[in-house]
């Protein structure tokens, strides 16, 4: 098989894959708490402004459980004394799923001059990087769709991205899946996100994937379904109402086609959607599960939240960097936050990641600023998601 190159337009594919999974994100649950700001806690030092970037209230990707996770985050910390005595002030901005308001959030970062953009989500990092980037102000986890969060030098992202198409593409084939189909949405850029996957399969010495283009208006998932079946495997990237709608059709067919999935589209709203359907679903991600005792703080912090969201994780994450980032520093800035970051080597988040070394860029084109190359694989045991591996570095997947 030949090998796509990996050059930055691939990377473009992940706003479309990645999203797949998150475009039904941010069904808050009803009956839970988020913890309150200690009213009796005194700090001693400058507030330490930061900014998370969400879309809320919007036609299409919604994730208010990311502004929740951030609120979160800056309440445990400022109740435990700030960072170094000083309190964290959290601007939260609603992108609203458009790239023009996304400017206009990061324009707003500068105009506060906020030491960090903290977490979130967005699908528009194109419109928010170059500002964040000349006002010399760092992004720690950014989801990492964009290609500019891919290769900007003020992008510390915590996720793989794109590594996590080629790695899911290659557990495939070492699960002796003999076929492959991917499901995607039908849309242009999502042929790059069908080329990463090939490149783990291939690297694999795998055979290419059939690629079941799924038009975006579909509600009636019998026909993909059959057709996903007539492989042994299926990587499926939608939202996750449609996910769960595609397992319970091929379920009502009789099919017996093994599920995977791209990074945020397995969570505890598709197993509980999909009605058993998802059962030994697989995915990669980059961090510990939440069931792990690694999490017990963030759900202590929010009841509200489905931890088992991999961008909800991230932003929780995203402040323990932070905080990890900062150290001693008294006077954390945009500029003392930077400098910090590029010297940091071993950032666990609060042991919620394997080992993160912000010193050593990707070597691949485009993806440089992939600095947790690590991947876990996961897997749907009933409604809970449990590990299946240690974390690995797929970097080698990249060879050749």
């Amino acid at each position: 098989m030949k090998r796509p190159a990996l050059t930055t337009l691939s990377v473009a594919a992940l706003s479309v894959g990645l999203a797949f999974g998150l475009t039904a994100c941010g069904d808050s649950k009803d009956d839970g708490e988020t913890v309150k700001a200690d009213s009796s806690v005194e700090f001693t030092g400058t507030p330490i402004k930061v900014m998370t970037i969400a879309p809320v209230d919007t036609a299409a990707i919604n994730t208010p459980e990311i502004i929740t996770a951030a609120e979160a985050a800056t309440t445990t910390l400022n109740n435990a004394g700030g960072i170094n005595g000083s309190k964290v002030e959290l601007i939260s901005c609603n992108d609203g799923n458009d790239p023009n308001t996304a400017g206009d959030c990061a324009r707003k970062a500068v105009s506060e001059k906020v030491a960090a953009v903290v977490g979130g989500f967005t699908t528009n990092g194109t419109a928010i990087v170059p500002v964040l980037e000349k006002a010399g102000i760092p992004w720690i986890g950014g989801p990492g769709l964009a290609a500019e969060e891919l290769s900007s030098s003020n992008s510390f992202p915590l996720v793989a991205g794109a590594a996590g198409f080629v790695a899911i593409g290659a557990r495939t084939v070492a699960d002796d899946c003999d076929s492959t189909a991917m499901v995607l949405y039908d849309v242009p850029t999502a042929q790059k996100a069908a080329d990463l996957i090939n490149l783990g399969i291939g690297g694999a010495k795998g055979q290419p994937a059939k690629h079941i283009k799924v038009p975006t208006t579909t509600t009636n998932f019998s026909a993909v379904a059959k057709s996903a079946g007539e492989s042994d495997c299926a990587i499926v990237g939608l939202p996750n109402d449609q996910i769960a709608a595609l397992a319970a059709a091929g379920a009502a067919q009789n099919e017996d086609t093994r599920y995977y999935s791209v990074q945020g589209a397995l969570n505890q709203a598709v197993l509980e959607g999909a009605n058993g359907a998802m059962d030994k679903a697989v995915s990669a991600v980059n961090f510990v599960v939440a069931s792990d005792p690694a999490w017990d703080e963030a759900k202590k912090a929010s009841s509200e939240i489905d931890w088992t969201y991999p961008y909800v994780q991230n932003t929780w994450a995203a402040y323990q960097v932070l905080k990890e980032a900062i150290g001693t520093e008294k006077d954390a800035t945009a500029a003392t936050l930077l400098a910090s970051l590029n010297k940091a080597d071993a950032i666990t988040a609060g042991g919620l990641t394997a080992p993160i070394d912000f010193t050593k860029e990707f070597p691949v084109p485009g993806l440089n600023r992939v600095f947790n190359p690590n991947l876990q694989f996961v897997q749907a045991n009933g409604t809970e998601i449990e590990s299946i591996s240690e974390f690995s570095d797929i970097t080698a997947l990249f060879a050749g």
